[in-house]
């Protein structure tokens, strides 16, 4: 007996099918020429205005300049002549004075910010008129208040009318007193800012926290302390070095219009330094020399805020 065997086909042996291939959008390539059309002006713009002064001025903190005329090579003569120019450091103590008060910086436009968040009585009121300081031209605000807190001025008047004669002084004739007073001049100017920042953060904190909060049995101080003060933090780190670097950066006008660095040097800051030596004193690479040595101090603020600000965002909870 004979057993016949079919032959066994080989499997077939299939094709894998093809990896899908990634196509473009057609209109892909024409968005991002058209993108960068768009932002071209601006970074043209940025670099004309911001990167060439800084580069110039960087180039010139190295060279010996009088007037308008030549200049000359000086090596670091600038830098190390800083720490020998007592005007120099004094512009920078009464800028570390001015710093000091940045507790209240911080603190005024945040109980306004939680008044106006919580709709407290007149939260409306606030709310219409808060900005107003900020929109107002620096230099006004500043010839303004010169006029305000002059020795007869209306505050002095006021405070005469009601009986405060001991506190009618001259506001910027002192020296602690001019300091002060430019302090409390700029906190007006730039209140708003801070309570539209702190405005900002709050919107981010959410109503359902809050009220989980509201049913565990926290109180207003409670709920304010133990969860919006901490969800805040990055809020409250960025404006605290946005007000360090502010108080470098933005009095120049007010000191102009209110004191002009007086009197004596008791409202020298160092802005205001770079422009007297600058332009009044013509000395440019000097000038340039602590213009970049003031750039280089908000430049580490600035980084450490940023810094704080994404730590504190992509920390997780315990």
């Amino acid at each position: 007996m004979t057993i016949s065997t079919a032959p066994v086909s080989d499997p077939v042996a299939t094709d894998a099918p093809p990896a899908p291939t990634r196509r473009r959008r057609p209109g892909h390539a024409r968005e991002w020429w058209l993108g960068a059309v768009l932002v071209l002006p601006a970074v043209v713009l940025a670099v004309l205005f911001k990167l060439v002064p800084l580069v110039r001025g960087v180039v010139t903190s190295f060279e010996s300049s009088s007037g308008f005329g030549g200049s000359e090579f000086a090596g670091a003569d600038n830098y190390t002549r800083m720490f020998d120019d007592p005007m120099v450091l004094t512009s920078f103590r009464n800028a570390l004075l001015v710093v000091a008060t940045l507790p209240v910086w911080i603190v005024l436009p945040l109980i306004l910010a939680l008044l106006i968040h919580q709709r407290s009585p007149g939260w409306k009121f606030f709310r219409a008129v808060y900005f107003v300081p900020y929109t107002i031209a620096p230099i006004v605000v500043g010839i303004m208040f010169r006029q305000i807190l002059a020795p007869d001025g209306p505050l002095n008047a006021l405070l005469r009318f009601v009986g405060l004669q001991p506190l009618a002084i001259e506001w910027l004739n002192g020296r602690y007193s001019a300091l002060f007073s430019l302090v409390a001049v700029a906190l007006w100017s730039f209140f708003g800012l801070g309570v539209m920042t702190y405005l900002a953060g709050l919107a981010t904190i959410p109503e359902e926290t809050l009220e989980a909060a509201y049913l565990d049995g926290a109180g207003f101080f409670r709920r304010l302390w133990s969860v919006v003060v901490p969800m805040l933090r990055p809020t409250v780190a960025y404006w605290s070095v946005l007000c360090a670097s502010g108080v470098l950066i933005w009095l120049f006008p007010l000191i102009y219009a209110l004191t002009q660095g007086g009197p004596g040097d008791a409202t020298m800051l160092p802005e205001y330094l770079v422009f007297l030596t600058t332009f009044q004193f013509l000395d440019r690479g000097y000038g340039s020399a602590i213009g970049i040595a003031l750039f280089v101090f908000v430049a580490v603020l600035s980084i450490f805020s940023v810094r704080h600000m994404f730590t504190e965002g992509t920390r997780k909870p315990r």
